[in-house]
């Protein structure tokens, strides 16, 4: 992947990679202590009310399930686990760094990763992959980072961003075209920096391209298509999703009416 051409070009375009806050690099330390565990995570995130509070807000939604309100962050994070806390500390952690875009793009571009996450959560769980579950979860909240860095450097395409899932897509697109960037190599590159998993950073870099994914490790190009089959459920049938379809199906076995099955339970 550092050899990627695409990638290098979006560096050298100029994009200003957003650097990881205090909070956030407090938490990634601690999760990376096999020993550490919720309360010392907690105990990581105490001084960060925004993290605390999206932490509290995810382990209480309803794809979770929990079977008892979590009350603390300790009990959030007991509830979701190390990759989801980092998953939503990370996306926190950046949307603070949206200092300057409309408010609204922000919430679209965030919200539309927080449904993917969610979805694409739920179709690894019925699959044969249960195990990619929260890897899932985590590269699907962070596969649209890259957009708010390449808005950052052309804020006069933010209109474009402004919408649902179907629409986030088309605009993300057509920013890509207008600013001569790429979000899914600038994606790539925030969550490299972020020192995030290797198949996290790859299935990001290759979220919008099936062939690219074919290329990938076993591990990488699951998560590509598991982000894809997220956003199927996310937006229906758009033309995102029609290269990715056969790939999707012949993985997990998951034909269109599995989709709108877990669409449907999903709303």
């Amino acid at each position: 992947m550092d050899k990627d051409l695409l990638v290098d070009a979006v560096l050298a375009s100029g994009v200003v990679l957003p650097a990881p806050g205090p909070g956030f690099l407090r938490l990634r330390a601690v999760a990376a202590d096999d020993d550490a565990g919720p309360r010392e995570m907690a105990q990581a995130v105490s001084q960060d009310p925004a993290i605390t509070g999206a932490l509290l807000r995810v382990a209480n939604s309803p794809v979770f399930r929990p079977r008892s309100a979590p009350r603390s962050a300790q009990d959030a994070i007991a509830m979701l686990g190390r990759t989801r806390t980092l998953a939503t500390a990370a996306s926190v952690a950046l949307k603070a760094q949206s200092d300057g875009l409309d408010p609204r793009v922000v919430d679209a571009i965030w919200s539309g990763c927080a449904r993917a996450a969610e979805y694409s959560f739920a179709v690894a769980r019925a699959t044969r992959f249960k195990s990619l579950a929260d890897t899932a979860y985590l590269a699907a909240l962070m596969q649209d980072a890259g957009i708010a860095v390449v808005l950052r450097r052309s804020p006069q395409h933010a209109a474009l961003l402004i919408g649902d899932g179907p629409t986030l897509e088309a605009g993300a697109r057509a920013l890509d075209a207008l600013s001569g960037t790429d979000h899914a190599a600038a994606g790539y590159l925030v969550a490299r920096n972020w020192k995030l998993p290797v198949e996290v950073c790859e299935a990001i870099r290759a979220h919008h391209d099936p062939k690219l994914s074919r290329r990938l490790g076993d591990e990488a190009r699951r998560l590509a298509r598991l982000l894809a089959a997220g956003r199927r459920v996310r937006d229906g049938v758009s033309p995102d999703w029609v290269d990715w379809a056969d790939d999707v199906a012949g993985e997990f076995g998951l034909g269109e009416a599995d989709l709108d099955e877990l669409a449907a339970d999903a709303r």
